[in-house]
């Protein structure tokens, strides 16, 4: 943020944006760099143009978090976290929720960056986010999960969006679309199946009539009885 407030012209913003307005920050960063030990994001202040102040503001995890992270592990799912906070920060938010690799000091063009590389390597990528600078991201990845309470452009560039802010739905909703999807193959082979047998039959005129019907209506009862399991999920 940049601001004038009475004869002070204010900056208030991460490391990069004081040093892009020229600001000496340098006696700040050893304080900066315990901060970023602790959790905590350091954000800096200045007045007329000299450094005057360093805050720490922490974002303690949601308690399911490390579940959550487990739970898309177990699904063989490579999780990283792309952020913009400070590499120290950064690394002790993912410690403390188990996932290995970390980017730090990402900027939204570098986010997208990253999911642009990840599906040129062949992967399909989820991107969960609730930022502004989340969007762009969002809107690229193979499939998108906004926080429920971020910014509006989040949930609006996001396939779907987690009311509760729970990214432990990420996994079930997973789980239960590969679930879904084994269901239509399996409704698709028998569909085919019924097709495949009967038609070469009654091609032939050696399939009754009352056969075939009762064959077609079997078909469509066995397809949507396999859809129900789905209600067990």
């Amino acid at each position: 943020m940049q601001a004038k407030v009475g004869h002070y012209q204010v900056l208030i913003g991460n490391q990069a944006w004081l040093e892009e307005h020229n600001i000496d920050i340098t006696e700040l960063l050893p304080h900066a760099h315990q901060l970023g030990l602790k959790g905590k994001t350091p954000v800096f202040t200045a007045f007329n143009g000299y450094a005057s102040a360093i805050f720490g503001i922490a974002d303690q995890p949601r308690e399911s978090a490390k579940q959550a992270i487990a739970a898309l592990n177990q699904l063989n799912i490579e999780t990283l976290m792309v952020t913009g906070d400070t590499s120290e920060t950064a690394h002790h938010i993912a410690d403390l929720v188990g996932i290995k690799t970390v980017i730090a000091h990402a900027t939204p063009e570098q986010k997208l960056q990253v999911i642009h590389r990840l599906q040129d390597e062949g992967g399909s990528v989820g991107m969960i986010g609730d930022g502004i600078n989340d969007a762009p991201a969002l809107a690229a990845a193979n499939v998108s999960f906004a926080i429920g309470h971020g910014t509006d452009i989040a949930i609006e560039s996001a396939d779907l969006t987690l009311v509760n802010g729970d990214i432990s739905k990420v996994a079930e909703t997973v789980e239960l679309s590969t679930y879904t999807m084994k269901i239509i193959k399996q409704n698709l082979f028998w569909a085919f199946g019924y097709n495949t047998v009967a038609i070469p039959i009654a091609a032939v005129g050696k399939l009754n009539p009352m056969i075939a019907s009762a064959a077609m209506a079997l078909s469509s009862v066995s397809v949507i009885v396999n859809s129900l399991r789905i209600n067990g999920k």
